[in-house]
Order: structure tokens, then C-alpha cells, then sequence
């Protein structure tokens, strides 16, 4: 993607993000500026996905350039080429305004500078993220000019947990700072930094010349009402030459290499972002995406381009649990498993967010060794039935607080052996988690999880949890208690028991007849007990009553009449516990009152609790989160829940193409004045759309399960109808 001069201004603030598979990561704006904590050059992952730093922050340029007449006093031009914002909204320096256009490929940014002043003289910066480790490269090049000039870099150093920010009273990060002509070696925080020139003396000269950077301000943090304000180090100062040369044309790029280790000792030097280097990703890219694409033999050219972005784009969250972390994963083959990427940039790898995600971004694109991996390094974690919620960012160690993570990891399995067709994989170790998960939900488990014998439905915790996927918790406070039997969680019980009998009916026939058995009284009171006649439509939760609460003999649960897009995974699963009419009016409400352009609302506007923008500090946005906020990812059930309901015939999808057009141009295109992505899809839209109060992409600028569930459908919609399960009970 590129974005020309004339886009710079509405684009200008949009975020994109570069990834190394092992969960670092480096991100920015298009502009340059810095605008959150976690914009950084190098964002390094020390306990692969997790132990996340930035390290280096970004660096501060200059072209050089002498000016003046031969015969008269020669002068010099310093020129901008980097952007930061300070304190009180001051900008210097400004090299914004010598910006021509930036490029976003795979695996790389470049920046275009020209100087018209100075012969129109332009600079290119290209950063690379190398997928070798916590490595990146920024390269410089500069055109032909006549006169001397050089290139001034100063690195910016951070070296601190990527969620913190350094201050004029934090520890000093150049404590233990080793130099020589070519760059230096920092220690911070119990890890190492290195900067080099790859090339050395004959391409430039490294200078110690310790300063110090105050009160960077960041706009996106500012605009969450936390602390936005940064101090930063820089050691020293690359100086290379680049101006007047005899055999006449554009410099030599200029490189300088940057690693995050554990000892002062580089990793072998390789080369920066070369032709070489970029075609290896491009192929790795197309090897994946192509053949989606050939197989999305119904799709328009915008659709085939969006599959492909979408590729694309759903590689970045594909990560590698490290052997050598502290969370490391068995594995049959005793190498590290393939884990995914919730979001960037502050998520970690969630079991949630990756079983859903899982379909979209591996069983999609036919990626199904990965599939297998990732399915097995939750199971190698799972506790008590359950698989891990999310990793702690630091430690990396697991926390277990959810109740559809594992249902959604049956789901997942079954899929994985529908499409890819393993048993043998399936059988070794994947089954049996799926079993051990029905077992625990049956006997009960953490978190009051447990199967009601009564009615076969599942409740869990209580007002103080937060388990389901509406999760927003802050200050002791549950924004959305939906503690009890909650819709999604039962028609993911119902639909995951009969996929797992279907699953493993060919080598445990008895215990497959006994899961249906199960599922027949789930699904008899799934219809009884969520079916809200007035509203035409799914009750959200049955919710418990009192102690004292209710005439005796009656139901222990209270219905929650508010109207949320959970009631959609009780179509959109491949069995239901619903009959025809009752899926066909679930589709409608979710139509009439939570589709929008960018996802569906987390609650009817109507409801007096709905919250129309997401924005502000971080309480306000926590009790916005699911009361109103857009999420795409959910575009994903209400689209399978429309090809279900209309049998995959032609009219739905070309419904589901409608629907998701806005994403595809969203992730494509961008729009005229609002801050979007560059070649991805943000995690949250604003709940309302008006005149002026556009829906702005908000949260992650970078979503697991956005990307995979827009790519999981309308491949879905485009492609031929071995992509799907029209199975009903």
C-alpha cells in the first residue's frame, strides 16, 4: 500500500505495524510521529510471545548538506527527516513536512523525503523486522546530489516493559554502555541492545555523545486519559556520508542494525532489507495466500485483493512459543508450538481469541499443521478442563478465568479434523482435551462452572467474574455481569457436544451416544428457557435469582431480556438448538438492531445502558466496551448465521459480500479524515455513526479475530461449498 502526499494529511495519523513471529513487533504512524507507549522501531519479545520492551524507540535524522557557492563560504543545511511531539503539543523536529509518501509491504515501511530547496534531493528510510529474531534494520538511502552531504542518526533508547514509560526518575538505561567506531552494546532491565553500521568504517562512523530526550508526549495516550509522557537516552550519533560521488547517481544504502539479546555478543550479522530478503517473505506470503485466492473463484477484484490482504494480514499474529521461555509448550517433536497473537499492541496470545481465530487464520488458508500445533499447546495447559484465558505479559504465566475458551477449543478441534482430515493428529492428543473439557463441565469445575443436571445447561461464576467474553473489568467493577447461564456459552455447549460425538463416533461409538444424549437435554432447554417470545429473539442470560427471590417452584433463573449479539452462536454453530423460524428471527433482530457498517453493536441502542462511543479515560471506555462499542469480529457469526439460515444459497451471499464490503474497503482503502489501520482491522468501532461523529476504529489497531473472521466468511461467500458444515440436528 502506498499513500501519496496528497493523502499524507487524512492518513497521516494511521497506524501500521510490522511483526517477527516470535511476538515482537515494531509500530508507528505514517507520519512518523510517535503516538502511543508502545510505537517503537524495535519492540522485543524476551520470553517469546511475551516479556515485550521497547527497546529502540526510533531515531532522530538529519541530511546534512553543505550550501554556498564554491568561491564563497560554504554553509550547511540541516534537514528534518524524523517527527516528534512534546509536551503541550510542540513539534520539532518536522520532518512531516519534507514527506512525500510511505509504503507498506510485506515485512518492511518506507518513508520518501525530498528536499526541493537542495536540488530535490530525496532520502528513503526502510524499516525491516527480520523474522530471525528480535532483530530490525533500518536503511537509509539518498539520491543523487552534487554536493557534500551526510546522514546524522541518533538512536532513541527506551529499554523498558512495553506497557511502562521512562521517566526523568527511572533507572538510567545506558548504565553499562560499550562503544566503538561501528556502535555500541547497552544493558537495561537484564538485557541487551545492540546497534551496529552492517558494513562498518566503510559506510560511516559511530560517535559516544550521551544525551537525553525529555517529555515526549503521546496523543493516543493522552487521549485515554493516562500518562503520555516520556523521557528517552540516545548514546551516541551515526554519521555516514552520502552526498557528491565521482561515478555520479544515488548513494549506497546506508544500514544500521539493531538486536535485543540476553548477552553482549550480536547474532550473526545478516543483511538489511535487501531484494533477496523481501522476495523470501513475498514467496512465504503467496505460498499462503495465492491459493486462497484461486480457490475464491466467485470473488469481484476487490474481493480477490481483500483475500489477499487478509493473508497477509492474518500471518502478523502467528507467533512461536519459545522453547527456552518459561511458558514453553510440549510438543510432540519437543520443538516450540505456534500460538496466535489476540491483538497489538498490548494482548498476549488468549485461548479465547485464539481457538476463535484459529478457523479464520489457519483452517482458511490451509495452514493446518499450524492448526495442530496451536491445538496442542492449549491442551498441553489445560487445568481442571479448562484451557488458559491469557498469559500475564511479564512472567508469561497462565490464568484460567474463562468459560467459552474451552468450548471454543471443540469447536476448533472439530473443525481442524473436518478440513484437514488428521484423525491420527486429532486422536493423539487433541481428543482427549476435548473430552477431559465435556467430563470437567459436566462434574463442575473452577470458576462455578458446571453443567445444571436438571436442564443440561451450563452456569458459571458469579457477580464478582468475569468469564465470558464480554470480560470488561476495572476497579472491582463487572461493566457486564452476565454471570449464570449465558446464551453464547450454551449453544456452544449444545452444538460443541454433538460435533465432538460426530468427531469421535468412528472410535468411541458409546461415548458419542452418551454426548448426544447430553445434548438432547441441553437443547430441549436451551429452546425453552432462552426463547423471548416478545421480543422475537434470544433471551442474553438467565441470570440467578436470590436466595428468597421468586414464588416456590419456580425457576432459579431470571431471564435477561437485553438485546446482544450473542444470540447469533445459537444459529451460526453447526447444529442448533433452535427450529427454522426461531434462527430466521435471531438473523433479523441481530439485522435491525446491532448490524453496522464495521461490525455489530454490543447492545441495542434502544437499552438505556447502550453507550454510543467508545472514548475517554479507561473507565469510561471499560463500560462502553460491550454496552454499545462495535466489534468486526462479530461480523464473522452474523454472516455464517445468514448463510446457515438462507442454506448458502446464492442470495445469501451475496448478502454476506454486502455486508462485509465496508471492511474489505475499510482494510483496503481507508477513509477520507479517519485514522484506519494500514492493511489491517482494528479490534472496536465506535457504537454510532453520525455526521461529523464518524465510527472510528478504536482499541487494538491490529485484531486476531477482526481479520479472521472478515477472511473466514467471505471466503465462505465467495468461494465453492467445501469451506463449510451445513450439518443440523
Amino acid at each position: 500500500m502506498r499513500i501519496s502526499r496528497e493523502d499524507l494529511a487524512a492518513r497521516g495519523a494511521s497506524e501500521w505495524l510490522l511483526t517477527n513471529g516470535l511476538g515482537g513487533f515494531a509500530m508507528g504512524t505514517v507520519l512518523g510521529i510517535p503516538g502511543r507507549r508502545y510505537h517503537g522501531w524495535l519492540v522485543a519479545a524476551t520470553r517469546p510471545p511475551v516479556g515485550r520492551i521497547v527497546a529502540l524507540h526510533s531515531c532522530v535524522e538529519w541530511l546534512v548538506v553543505e550550501t554556498g557557492a564554491a568561491s564563497a563560504c560554504v554553509g550547511l543545511s540541516r534537514l528534518d527527516l524524523s517527527s516528534f511531539r512534546f509536551a503541550g503539543g510542540q513539534m520539532s523536529p518536522r520532518g512531516q513536512t519534507n514527506l512525500r509518501e510511505f509504503e507498506k509491504g510485506p515485512g518492511y515501511c518506507r518513508w520518501t523525503y525530498r528536499f526541493d530547496e537542495i536540488d530535490g534531493v530525496e532520502v528513503t528510510r526502510e524499516l525491516n523486522l527480520h523474522r530471525a529474531g528480535n532483530v530490525a534494520s533500518v536503511s537509509y538511502s539518498v539520491s543523487k546530489t552534487s554536493r557534500r552531504a551526510w546522514l546524522e542518526v541518533r538512536p532513541l533508547l527506551a529499554m523498558r516493559d512495553f506497557h511502562a514509560l521512562r521517566s526523568s526518575g527511572s533507572p538510567d538505561p545506558l548504565a553499562t554502555t560499550n562503544a566503538n567506531e561501528t556502535g555500541f552494546v547497552t544493558r537495561g532491565g537484564g538485557e541487551v541492545l545492540g546497534l551496529e553500521l552492517a558494513g562498518g568504517l566503510a559506510v560511516g562512523r559511530y560517535t559516544s555523545d550521551r544525551e537525553q530526550w525529555r517529555s515526549f508526549e503521546y496523543q493516543r495516550d493522552q487521549e485515554r486519559a493516562q500518562d503520555c509522557t516520556e523521557d528517552l537516552f540516545s548514546p551516541g550519533v551515526f554519521i555516514c556520508e552520502c552526498g557528491a560521488r565521482p561515478q555520479g547517481g544515488g548513494s549506497a544504502p546506508i544500514t544500521i542494525r539493531a538486536w535485543v539479546g540476553g548477552t553482549n555478543e550480536a547474532p550473526p550479522m545478516m543483511p538489511g532489507p535487501g531484494a533477496e530478503e523481501l522476495a523470501r517473505e513475498q514467496g512465504r506470503l503467496e505460498a499462503i495466500a495465492v491459493p486462497l485466492v484461486a480457490r475464491s473463484s466467485g470473488a469481484a477484484a476487490i474481493e480477490h485483493e481483500a483475500l489477499y490482504a487478509l493473508s497477509v494480514a492474518a500471518d502478523q499474529f502467528v507467533v512461536r512459543r519459545d522453547s527456552a521461555s518459561a511458558m514453553a509448550l510440549p510438543s510432540p517433536t519437543g520443538e516450540a508450538l505456534t500460538s496466535i497473537i489476540a491483538g497489538y499492541p498490548w494482548f498476549s496470545d488468549w485461548g479465547r481469541d485464539t481457538m476463535i481465530a484459529l478457523r479464520g487464520l489457519f483452517l482458511t488458508t490451509g495452514r493446518f499443521a499450524e492448526a495442530r500445533e496451536a491445538l496442542e499447546a492449549f491442551a498441553a495447559l489445560r487445568r481442571r478442563g479448562l484451557i488458559p484465558n491469557c498469559f500475564d505479559d511479564g512472567a508469561g504465566t497462565a490464568q484460567y478465568n474463562t468459560v467459552d475458551a474451552s468450548l471454543w477449543y471443540i469447536h476448533a478441534a472439530c473443525e481442524y479434523l473436518r478440513l484437514a482430515g488428521d484423525r491420527a493428529g486429532f486422536n493423539r492428543g487433541i481428543r482427549g482435551a476435548c473430552l477431559e473439557i465435556v467430563d470437567a463441565y459436566r462434574a463442575g469445575t473452577d470458576f462455578g462452572i458446571r453443567m445444571d443436571p436438571s436442564d443440561g445447561l451450563i452456569a458459571a461464576g458469579d457477580s464478582s467474574t468475569q468469564l465470558t467474553w464480554m470480560d470488561a473489568k476495572r476497579d472491582g467493577i463487572v461493566f457486564t455481569p452476565r454471570h449464570g447461564k449465558a446464551v453464547e456459552i450454551n449453544a456452544l455447549w449444545y452444538s460443541g457436544l454433538l460435533e465432538l460425538a460426530g468427531a469421535i463416533e468412528p472410535d468411541q461409538p458409546r461415548t458419542a451416544r452418551e454426548l448426544r444424549q447430553v445434548a438432547d437435554l441441553a437443547g430441549r432447554s436451551f429452546a425453552r428457557s432462552f426463547w423471548n417470545e416478545p421480543d422475537q429473539c434470544l433471551f442474553d442470560c438467565l441470570t440467578p435469582r436470590g436466595v428468597l427471590a421468586g414464588p416456590p417452584h419456580s425457576s432459579p433463573f431470571s431471564p435477561v431480556a437485553q438485546v446482544r449479539p450473542n444470540q447469533l452462536f445459537a444459529v451460526s454453530q453447526p447444529y442448533s438448538p433452535l427450529n427454522v423460524e426461531q434462527r430466521r428471527l435471531v438473523v433479523r433482530s441481530a439485522r435491525e438492531r446491532l448490524l453496522t457498517p464495521f461490525g455489530l453493536r454490543t447492545l441495542d441502542p434502544r437499552d438505556p445502558n447502550f453507550h454510543p462511543r467508545y472514548e475517554g479515560p479507561l473507565m469510561q471506555r471499560d463500560a462502553a466496551y460491550h454496552n454499545g462499542t462495535v466489534w468486526p469480529w462479530l461480523i464473522g457469526p452474523y454472516c455464517e448465521a445468514v448463510l446457515r439460515v438462507g442454506e448458502f444459497s446464492a442470495d445469501a451471499r451475496s448478502e454476506v459480500r454486502l455486508v462485509l464490503r465496508p471492511l474489505i474497503e475499510e482494510l483496503l482503502q481507508g477513509r477520507p479524515g479517519v485514522s484506519t489501520p494500514v492493511l489491517q482491522l482494528a479490534e472496536v468501532y465506535d457504537g454510532d455513526n453520525h455526521p461529523g461523529a464518524p465510527q472510528r476504529p478504536e482499541g487494538c489497531m491490529a485484531q486476531a479475530w477482526s481479520v479472521a473472521e472478515v477472511l473466514r466468511l467471505l471466503s465462505l461467500a465467495t468461494g465453492d461449498a467445501g469451506g463449510h458444515s451445513e450439518e443440523r440436528c
